[in-house]
């Protein structure tokens, strides 16, 4: 459901305050309104004016994705995570990929994942259509990557077991999570997931439901042509296989600083997933290795980009950049 309200539209439910099947927003929960549009208006603001001024001084960054950012907003109610998503190109664009998000949520929800109460606000603005995904601020010790420093293979285990099975449940043809450990978070007995802003979902004819080619804007041509034709499937299809799951999660587990859980977390997942085929180490360093070298060369082109802009076109670099990530 939507509610227009100086040019903000959000979506929300009773479970994930996000989309609600049937009922009208309004009739959301007190405790799902908790941003207020007047409040994301002034937080879109204060990003816009660093963009143009480019820096981000002025900004408390949780994070980067490969082409996203999230942002702390500060509100009396308390701290929020704002996760803002590139500019889509029309209203309808944006609507519809609100309504996934909802839809995402509800069906990670049906496969037994707890997905951190999330809400959606849409702002129409002159860089186009864009939208938050907006959830609590969490203590960051239960953020899954600082869980686990500290802890040796045999502390671990239960929990990444917990994971793969989450991951082994919910992966299909049809949905898929982005099952990376800094997506989840452990408190106590508590797991939840955090990252729904990209719906892994396609129909029962392979056709992707979110159109990722509006989150590729953020990467300058020729790239980005080479991207959206000859990678962006793949990458899509490595979401969609558990093989392709247990990859990713295990490699990322160096990207983390986590790379001592490495080979001892290779059997947990070979138990879990029961492949066939057992993953080999080298196996998972080879898939990792592929994907560094491709994101790497990815944000050194919107790094090169930026330069360009900033002292050849003399323009605002549209997009605040991550610094260079330590992937090794």
């Amino acid at each position: 459901m939507q509610t227009l309200s100086s040019g903000v539209w959000r979506t929300r439910s009773r479970r994930s305050a996000v989309i609600d099947s049937g009922e009208r927003a309004d009739a959301a929960p007190p405790e799902a309104t908790r941003v207020t549009d007047a409040e994301v208006r002034a937080f879109e603001d204060r990003l816009e004016e660093a963009v143009r001024s480019g820096s981000a001084e002025g900004l408390d960054i949780v994070g980067y994705g490969e082409v996203s950012i999230a942002l702390k907003m500060a509100t009396p109610r308390g701290d929020f995570v704002c996760k803002r998503l590139v500019p889509f190109a029309s209203k309808t664009k944006a609507e519809d990929a609100a309504a996934l998000i909802g839809l995402y949520i509800e069906r990670l929800g049906a496969c037994g994942i707890d997905v951190v109460e999330t809400e959606v606000s849409m702002l129409e603005r002159p860089a186009g259509h864009v939208l938050y995904c907006i959830q609590p601020m969490l203590d960051p010790r239960t953020l899954g990557p600082d869980f686990m420093r500290g802890k040796g293979p045999d502390e671990a285990a239960p929990y990444m077991t917990r994971i793969f099975e989450h991951l082994r449940a919910s992966v299909s043809p049809t949905l898929a999570p982005d099952g990376q450990l800094s997506n989840w978070v452990i408190d106590g007995e508590q797991l939840r997931y955090l990252d729904v802003g990209t719906p892994f979902m396609r129909d029962e004819s392979g056709t992707t439901l979110f159109d990722f080619r509006q989150q590729t804007q953020a990467i300058p041509q020729p790239i980005r042509a080479v991207v959206n034709r000859f990678m962006l499937k793949g990458i899509l299809d490595n979401y969609h296989s558990a093989r392709g799951q247990a990859l990713d999660f295990l490699g990322n587990l160096i990207k983390e600083g986590l790379g001592q859980l490495l080979v001892p977390m290779i059997p947990v997942a070979n138990q879990v997933f029961e492949f066939s085929s057992p993953i080999s180490e080298g196996e998972v360093r080879a898939h990792y290795k592929s994907d560094a070298q491709s994101y790497a060369l990815i944000q050194s082109v919107r790094r090169a980009d930026r330069w360009l802009h900033q002292h050849i076109l003399h323009k605002p670099y549209p997009h605040l950049l991550p610094p260079r990530i330590q992937r090794f």
